[in-house]
């Protein structure tokens, strides 16, 4: 969904949870078996329940594009004709009421997740949104509804067991060992559908939120929303591109074509962030092709990263530049230090053989510390 989209979505899960019927719930644990389910109907909430349950269903839709929200297009053969879309969808129309249906999710998400042997609880809430249109002119929206979107979340949440603290206990006026028992934290992962596609409702994808960019349970994916290859974690993304580059270009792997290539990626990626911060900035493989001709490496070993990073990344012709490359800084590590430095900096890093070593060469500016203390630089002649 575009940033507008998921906008509109969020104001609907205000704090009053007023536009959500009821809430309803699957406590799993550990061995993946379900302790309890619930069906708690908003009405019944306390205001303070009404928040903290509204902070969770929001949290679904946070996060940046292709990080934590990935946008998942269902096979246009299963839309319909799947057992999994037509669970989907009958969650959708029945707006979770379905006891039968709810309990179908349940077991294909227990069946299905690994959460590193964590007790979760999966977190349904269904809402129906008059959608409005825009007059002729596309200026001003009517306040005459024409269709209807009905749509549900799913967040699934880790329980974790609160530490024991120390409380002050009026009555007694001390302060006593308590514990706070089993705490619900917030989301790791969670998904929307149907989703909002520029105002329009569009049962061919779903919303999927991941908060760990290293890990977005893509065993999860493949289960609910029929994804054969599902798409990689962020994390893993950047990981798998760095080692094909050096795998594929081995001796011709330099400092000199990392930082080049880095500092154009990002480049590109702060001009399109300038412009519209939403929006994703992709590097083609025939411009980074562009960028490694032009550092000198051989036809020989571009081809071999293209081919190598065609197969891992199921034949992608574009890359997302934000998963690919760190924006904040560009770091250079060896066995014995670390230099952190923004993009253009790097590209004045060198490397030089002195008396048969090599050494990198990062440039000097005129305020220098070491461990907190000012010092000068005597430049030596060469």
């Amino acid at each position: 969904m575009k940033d507008q989209d998921i906008r509109r979505i969020r104001k609907r899960i205000d704090t009053t949870l007023n536009n959500f019927r009821s809430i309803y719930g699957c406590y799993v644990n550990a061995a993946g078996e379900i302790v309890s389910t619930m069906e708690i109907p908003v009405l019944d909430m306390e205001t303070e329940e009404r928040e903290m349950y509204a902070a969770i269903l929001k949290k679904v839709l946070s996060g940046k594009a292709e990080r934590n929200q990935i946008a998942l297009e269902f096979p246009t053969e299963k839309v319909g004709n799947s057992d999994e879309h037509r669970l989907l969808m009958a969650l959708k129309s029945t707006q979770l009421r379905d006891d039968s249906m709810r309990d179908l999710l349940y077991q294909r998400i227990i069946e299905n997740l690994d959460m590193d042997g964590e007790s979760y609880v999966i977190i349904l809430a269904a809402d129906t949104y008059d959608l409005r249109t825009k007059d002729v002119n596309d200026e001003e929206w009517s306040e005459e509804s024409n269709e209807q979107f009905e749509y549900f979340l799913c967040a699934i949440c880790p329980v974790k067991t609160s530490k024991a603290a120390l409380q002050y206990l009026p009555g007694q006026q001390e302060f006593r060992g308590i514990s706070t028992g089993t705490l619900l934290a917030p989301p790791a992962i969670g998904f929307m559908f149907p989703v909002l596609d520029e105002g329009s409702a569009s049962i061919y994808e779903a919303q999927y939120y991941t908060k760990s960019t290293a890990v977005n349970h893509g065993e999860l994916i493949t289960a609910l929303f029929m994804m054969e290859n599902p798409p990689m974690a962020a994390d893993v993304q950047k990981d798998t591109f760095n080692f094909t580059l050096s795998e594929s270009l081995g001796k011709e792997c330099s400092l000199d074509v990392v930082t080049t290539l880095q500092a154009k990626l990002t480049a590109k990626l702060e001009a399109v962030h300038e412009e519209d911060p939403s929006a994703i900035a992709e590097a083609y493989i025939e411009d980074i092709e562009d960028i490694l001709s032009d550092k000198g490496v051989s036809d020989g070993s571009i081809k071999d990263f293209c081919e190598s990073v065609g197969k891992r990344f199921d034949g992608a012709a574009s890359f997302n530049i934000g998963n690919i490359v760190r924006k904040k800084n560009f770091e250079v590590k060896t066995p014995e230090t670390k230099i952190v430095t923004d993009s253009e900096t790097a590209l004045r890093i060198k490397t030089r053989k002195i008396d048969g070593v090599t050494y990198i060469l990062v440039p000097a500016g005129e305020s220098v510390t070491v461990n907190g203390v000012d010092i000068s630089i005597k430049a030596e002649e060469q």
